[in-house]
């Protein structure tokens, strides 16, 4: 009676056995065929449109999509409405100016010293924000005055101070109203500091009218921005601010906080471009699309290859 009871046992728990294998493996299939359907990981990183921001745009989508699994789309958004996507969670990531997150985003004071502005909206991003600004890329997309070459050669001219022992004899090509500028870091400030006299100003007010002054040699200086890709291909000679009186603005991925604890594997991805894109690198990229037309991707992809960031 009691080895009949123990082989009924014996079929009963052999039947259960069998049945939770049967059970555990459809549950493994179904898993893995969930996963197998599963859509792949995806970020959005925008550009606020103009060259630089696309050039930017792209180190962060191809850096990521090289290193990572995670799929990346892109947008093209004005500075208002950017900032207010990247906070509402329809933006995941873009790159951002110092100066302009210190002024313009945290209605700060402005600040010259390029280490206290990254740390100040970098902590203030975080707290107020959730946003996290990364390792800076390592250009600084501040402004600069330019002087044709053979004038620059001529008395010798490096720099602002230099400028100004000889800006009573240069025409300079700017806005009308430059100035009336209120701008912390207006050119009335600069003027003060330096007491620039110039002996013309030529009133114009469309930037690419003042290179074309410039060309023309109807003028001799003007006011660009340092990383703009015009110097070269237009025999201009951008001058050191030695005085450094122009504001910082040093360009730093900004990646919400939430997409960086969903995919933590990004910190160290885009941090790989921490100051390895230089002043020099980034104008060349901007020439090549605004002077060349290349388009963004194809000049950032070859730009990536080179430094070995991609194969």
């Amino acid at each position: 009676m009691n080895t009949s009871k123990r082989l009924v046992d014996q079929k009963s728990q052999g039947r259960k056995f069998k049945y939770v294998s049967i059970l555990l493996l459809t549950i493994l299939v179904l898993v893995a065929a969930g996963c197998s359907n599963a859509k792949p990981a995806k970020i959005v990183i925008a550009t606020k449109g103009n060259t630089e921001s696309n050039v930017m745009q792209q180190l962060l989508k191809q850096i990521v999509e090289a290193n990572t699994s995670i799929k990346v789309d892109t947008v093209k958004l004005d500075n208002s409405i950017l900032w207010e996507a990247i906070k509402k969670g329809e933006v995941d990531a873009y790159v951002e100016y110092t100066g302009t997150a210190l002024m313009n985003i945290l209605k700060q004071e402005p600040d010259r010293d390029p280490d206290a502005v990254y740390n100040k909206v970098k902590t203030m991003l975080e707290e107020q924000q959730n946003l996290i600004m990364l390792d800076q890329l390592g250009f600084d997309s501040t402004y600069a005055f330019a002087v044709r070459k053979e004038v620059a050669d001529q008395y010798g001219i490096t720099n602002l101070t230099q400028l100004a022992e000889h800006s009573s004899q240069l025409r300079f090509a700017a806005d009308p109203m430059i100035e009336k500028s209120s701008r912390p870091d207006g050119y009335r400030l600069v003027k003060e500091a330096y007491g620039f006299n110039f002996k013309q100003l030529v009133g114009i007010s469309n930037p690419s009218l003042q290179l074309e002054a410039l060309k023309n040699k109807e003028a001799e200086v003007m006011i660009t921005i340092a990383t703009k890709g015009i110097f070269e291909v237009n025999n201009l000679v951008p001058l050191e601010d030695d005085k450094h009186i122009f504001l910082p603005y040093y360009a730093a991925p900004l990646v919400r906080k939430e997409t960086l604890e969903a995919h933590p594997e990004l910190k160290e991805v885009l941090n790989k471009l921490s100051n390895k894109v230089s002043l020099e690198a980034i104008r060349e990229m901007n020439r090549q699309i605004d002077a060349e037309q290349k388009k963004p991707e194809d000049v950032v992809k070859e730009w990536l290859k080179q430094k070995g960031f991609v194969k």
